[in-house]
């Protein structure tokens, strides 16, 4: 009996082991179900002004106002999600620990309307031609203890000899996209060769309070952080907000090229933002619609020429026509021009709109 009980107990043993073993693999499984997706560029705070909700505040960040349940849950010294008060701060993420990053979200969904538009979108990425990378500045140093810097933390400033920055400015502050940031499939390095200019991720804004040119330094307080903002960072003026606008006719036609898009990680499509090469120096406007238009054949461009074998078919290919008819495959209105670039917000795309497509404006349309 004895024997008995002892091989009793050690059964009991080896089933409680086997019991814990299971049960920290289900603590474990549910650890990671408590995981939560956040996008990499996600603020960790958002400070509420006059007019915020919830509801509009996770539409912003998140796309989508019916999370607001989870933002309420970020914040526990909010008692009544249908009360929240300008200057305090809303947590839009939970704590490191329980946070799996995602794909950044390269624009957010904003408040309030833009002159004659729809909505409003707040770009985290930006592009600069060559110019007015190489007119940027840096922050070159702090007045401050810390290493990083946010919201209304003082910064020195620094521009070239021949650059004029002007007092009382919001200027963005960026640093260049990183290869490891993009795709880097052979479609996507040719097409991100082609760019005339660069593409670059926004850190927040400062703005410039005086400069003395004889030193070349300037004061600058941050007014928006998007993400930890430090020493060496670049800055330069630079518009991040673009609004639907009512479309205006163009007085001429023009031909232009596509050069870049705002979204290092996606092809363009509805909704996005991409830039061609020409501008006010050209005649164009805020609110000239351009027409992306491609030729060709899509599949045999991808099938033969990209990647570079046969694909055997039914029955023979005939030979090519000399001349393909051009066609659209996206819509867009200009929502900002610069003297030789202009961003274009598409209005309805087809088809993934590629770097090197060719953009037109056609007069009276």
């Amino acid at each position: 009996m004895k024997l008995v009980g002892w091989m009793s107990m050690a059964t009991v043993l080896v089933a409680g082991t086997a019991l814990a073993q299971v049960d920290v693999v289900m603590n474990d499984q549910e650890a990671e179900k408590k995981k939560v997706e956040v996008p990499a560029d996600m603020p960790e705070t958002h400070s509420v002004i006059e007019g915020d909700t919830l509801w509009d505040i996770t539409e912003r960040y998140y796309g989508d106002p019916y999370a607001w349940p989870r933002v309420w849950s970020y914040n526990p010294d909010i008692t009544n999600p249908h009360w929240i008060y300008p200057g305090s701060e809303i947590r839009l993420r939970p704590g490191d620990d329980e946070v799996v990053k995602v794909a950044p979200r390269g624009f957010t969904r904003a408040r309030g309307r833009g002159p004659g538009g729809e909505a409003i979108y707040v770009a985290e990425y930006g592009f600069l031609d060559k110019n007015a990378l190489e007119n940027a500045g840096y922050i070159i140093a702090a007045n401050e203890e810390h290493m990083m810097l946010s919201d209304f933390d003082n910064t020195y400033v620094r521009f070239r000899e021949d650059v004029q920055p002007e007092i009382g400015k919001t200027y963005a502050l960026f640093r260049t996209i990183e290869p490891s940031e993009r795709f880097q499939t052979i479609d996507a390095v040719e097409r991100q060769n082609q760019e005339k200019g660069t593409l670059v991720r926004i850190f927040g804004e400062v703005r410039l309070q005086d400069y003395d040119h004889e030193h070349q330094i300037g004061r600058a307080v941050v007014t928006d952080a998007l993400d930890v903002v430090e020493r060496g960072l670049r800055i330069a003026p630079m518009e991040r907000r673009f609004y639907w606008v009512n479309v205006v006719p163009a007085d001429r036609s023009l031909r232009a090229t596509v050069v870049a898009n705002l979204y290092p990680r996606k092809l363009p499509s509805t909704n996005q933002i991409i830039f061609v090469d020409v501008g006010a120096e050209q005649g164009v406007v805020v609110g000239n619609r351009f027409y992306i238009v491609r030729q060709g054949d899509e599949w045999r461009r991808s099938a033969e020429g990209r990647i570079g074998r046969e694909i055997e078919t039914s029955v023979p290919l005939p030979d090519p026509p000399k001349h393909y008819p051009w066609e659209v495959v996206a819509i867009g209105r200009a929502v900002n021009v610069q003297p030789t670039t202009t961003a274009v917000m598409l209005e309805k795309a087809t088809r993934a709109v590629r770097m090197g497509d060719r953009a037109e404006l056609r007069q009276g349309e």
